[in-house]
């Protein structure tokens, strides 16, 4: 048995990007978390992932960190998660994080451009 959890489109702004003006000026991010995490078996919240928690810690790397590349981004959040939640009683099975940027220099052609770092560990 396993929980799919998914927290969507977390609220972000941040310094990422390959451009000087990007690196300059906070801009618009969001973020999906999707998690696969196998069953646990007591009601605690301290055996199992705390989603005030990974919210929280994404916005933190998103706004205090700074990447050229948003796929590093992506993938960085999701290390971190796993990171933080690697001894608690429901094991991670799964992990996708999807970070978007709306207002690239694409914006006017395209509604935004998004991310995906997937991992599943067995």
């Amino acid at each position: 048995m396993s929980f799919d959890i998914n927290i969507s489109k977390i609220k972000c702004s941040g310094k990422h990007g390959i451009y000087n003006h990007e690196k300059q000026n906070d801009q618009e991010f969001l973020v999906d978390i999707h998690i696969n995490s196998s069953d646990f078996s007591e009601d605690d919240i301290n055996k199992t992932l705390n989603y005030e928690e990974i919210v929280d810690l994404v916005i933190k790397i998103v706004s205090t960190e700074s990447y050229d590349l948003i796929e590093t981004l992506a993938k960085h959040i999701s290390e971190q998660i796993v990171l933080k939640y690697a001894v608690i009683e429901a094991t991670l099975q799964k992990i996708k994080v999807t970070v978007y940027k709306p207002n690239t220099i694409l914006k006017d052609m395209t509604d935004g451009i998004s991310v995906s770092y997937c991992e599943e560990f067995k």
